[in-house]
């Protein structure tokens, strides 16, 4: 693992841009570790981080993926840095995804010297963590959330979402790999938010959401809901000022 890391820093290179008037300029070192594209973005202006974050992209993303939009860049301005991967693009949590997520977290510790203390996780991204948590992969002080999908058997709703699923495991999905399945798997140690609708049209809360803070409430496991409004692309689910918060509290 050293040796494909090295090369990797070898052929990272760091791109400098200049942020609006007042705000100081961040830094995005980028790589590729085992084929896929990583990125690490730096609060910029000679600042240490003062923590890391891990964001896993949901269905339609890529290691770009809401990284520089006002929501995720919020942690950069506050601080952070924020490390993001391919995982493979529509992975759906398969194990491709568990190893992108090991090497990402590696790579991004020995960018910084620091060890994550919170995941960030969108839609599909929720899949891709939590199956990362249940296989190995060390977990974080703290998970966050949003209009998070563990039933890889109830996405009917998801615009393309069964045939990608299906792609990903090159069949059906295997119990071990569907996180509705294996809640009780979940790290107790985990400190978990979530961000979720009751109208969301594609992940449904029922399926989703619901079994998820069910199951952690029964087992005493930290956790937070915050219920916002409308479809699965509403913006009210991307709260910078709870992200913020949440970040905070995981120091």
């Amino acid at each position: 693992m050293r040796a494909v890391l090295a090369v990797a820093l070898a052929v990272a290179f760091v791109l400098v841009t200049t942020g609006a008037s007042g705000e100081r300029p961040s830094e995005t070192v980028r790589s590729t570790l085992a084929g896929q594209s990583v990125r690490l973005s730096l609060p910029g202006g000679g600042i240490e981080p003062r923590g890391l974050v891990v964001w896993f992209h949901g269905q339609g993303g890529n290691v770009n993926d809401r990284v520089d939009g006002p929501w995720l860049d919020s942690l950069r301005r506050d601080g952070w840095a924020i490390a993001s991967s391919e995982f493979h693009r529509k992975s759906w949590g398969n194990a491709a995804s568990t190893k992108d997520a090991a090497r990402l977290i590696e790579w991004a510790g020995d960018q910084t010297g620091l060890e994550p203390s919170l995941w960030v996780a969108g839609s599909m991204g929720a899949t891709v963590s939590l199956n990362a948590l249940v296989h190995g992969v060390q977990p974080p002080p703290c998970w966050y959330g949003v209009k998070p999908a563990i039933d890889l058997t109830e996405m009917d709703q998801v615009p393309g979402g069964p045939g990608w699923i299906r792609k990903a495991y090159g069949g059906p999905v295997p119990a071990d790999r569907n996180p509705v399945r294996n809640l009780d798997r979940l790290p107790a140690d985990t400190r978990y938010r979530i961000v979720s609708s009751k109208t969301d049209e594609w992940v449904m809360w029922d399926e989703n959401t619901q079994p998820l803070v069910a199951n952690l409430r029964a087992r005493g496991v930290e956790h937070s809901l915050l219920d916002v409004e409308g479809p699965h692309q509403h913006p009210s689910h991307f709260n910078a000022r709870d992200l913020v918060a949440f970040a905070e509290s995981c120091l």
